[in-house]
């Protein structure tokens, strides 16, 4: 029972049920995910397809939740609620370390590459192939294509919606979020290049309308990807 002489917490002190139960869900998942980066990192090659699959899509999920409650639109709500000195409730951290494995993981599947636990290329008399590899390859192709695609649109999406607004609650929120865009473009990058052609009319439009962003850090990743994916293509 509290002394009539302490004071109250502050309501800002007391977490709600709501919010225990996502910190809760957020450590859960931290955990897990750095689980599936070890067995993603070291015993890849050794996984049948079919697992390699179900990784992929537990990763999506949890990369889905974080994405969702970090969306522009969501922290421009919490930021109103916010002292301005101070980031809106956010699960950043998660959505960043999920998007790194994740895009790690797909570039594994669509390569058809597999390194043992030194990181050395393995032959393919070093492991048995399942018979189902093609359908791991073109499933990973299409969730990676999908992927990128979906950040991409988000960020052009809000970007046009806000116009030439110059509230900083915006600007803000564009800023928390250019760390997710740059890590997908710097991904796209890396993406095969006859990856990048196949999915390339879903892809430019968006590129080439992100050219205009204000963020400097998305501007420098797309101009690394125009050289090192569209240039090969012009030639």
């Amino acid at each position: 029972v509290q002394s009539p002489d302490e004071k109250p917490e502050s309501e800002d002190a007391v977490e709600s049920p709501h919010m225990v139960t996502i910190r809760s869900k957020c450590i859960t998942q931290l955990l897990l995910l750095g689980a599936l980066d070890i067995i993603q990192k070291k015993y890849w090659s050794r996984l049948k397809g079919y697992q390699k699959i179900t990784i992929l899509e537990i990763l999506f999920s949890m990369l889905e939740f974080a994405a969702s409650y970090n969306s522009y639109t969501n922290l421009r709500l919490r930021m109103q609620h916010n002292p301005p000195e101070r980031p809106p409730i956010n699960l950043l951290r998660q959505e960043f370390t999920g998007t790194c494995i994740y895009l790690e993981a797909l570039h594994k599947a669509t390569s058809g590459i597999d390194l043992n636990q030194n990181g050395e290329l393995l032959r393919k008399s070093d492991y048995s192939l399942d018979d189902d590899d093609d359908r791991v390859k073109t499933n990973a192709e299409e969730k990676l294509a999908s992927f990128c695609g979906q950040v991409l649109k988000e960020a052009y999406d809000f970007q046009t919606s806000i116009g030439d607004s110059t509230n900083m609650e915006i600007h803000q929120v564009l800023e928390l979020r250019s760390p997710i865009v740059v890590k997908v473009l710097k991904g796209m990058c890396s993406m095969e290049n006859q990856i990048f052609r196949r999915h390339l009319i879903s892809f430019y439009p968006l590129i080439t309308k992100l050219v205009c962003c204000e963020q400097m850090d998305v501007r420098c990743a797309l101009a690394d990807l125009f050289s090192m994916q569209i240039r090969v293509l012009m030639q």
